[in-house]
């Protein structure tokens, strides 16, 4: 009972919240005209890797590395390195395909270092 009764209480505040705010006026166009809505996605990370899990064939997109010396690993589940390449010059966004598929399916990270960035992504090969 005590459960069905804090249940019924979020609702009720939820509820209100929402009424509240469908209440308020609209905003002035002014506030509509610098109102932003960012999502989190490509832009935020300076690597992302896909599709995930991955067959072999694996996408990377480097983002914000513009002139800057990186050096992008493959690592296996017990970190040795497995793939090594030393990128330079590279663009405000790179796209890099790497074909993984003569690895043994499982567990990698790929690694991204150098250029003031060090990130790491997990990867599935399947």
């Amino acid at each position: 009972m005590p459960r069905l009764l804090t249940i019924s209480f979020f609702i009720a505040l939820a509820t209100s919240c929402f009424a509240g705010s469908v209440a308020r006026s609209a905003p002035s166009e002014a506030m509509r005209a610098t109102t932003v809505q960012t999502r989190p996605g490509i832009d935020d990370k300076t690597l992302v890797v896909y599709p995930n899990p991955s067959t072999g064939i694996v996408h990377l997109t480097i983002n914000g590395q513009e002139g800057r010396r990186v050096e992008l690993q493959v690592l296996n589940v017990i970190g040795s390195v497995v793939y090594r390449e030393m990128m330079t010059d590279l663009n405000d966004r790179v796209t890099k395909v790497l074909d993984l598929s003569r690895f043994a399916n499982g567990l990698y990270y790929v690694k991204l270092e150098g250029g003031g960035t060090n990130q790491m992504c997990k990867l599935v090969i399947r």
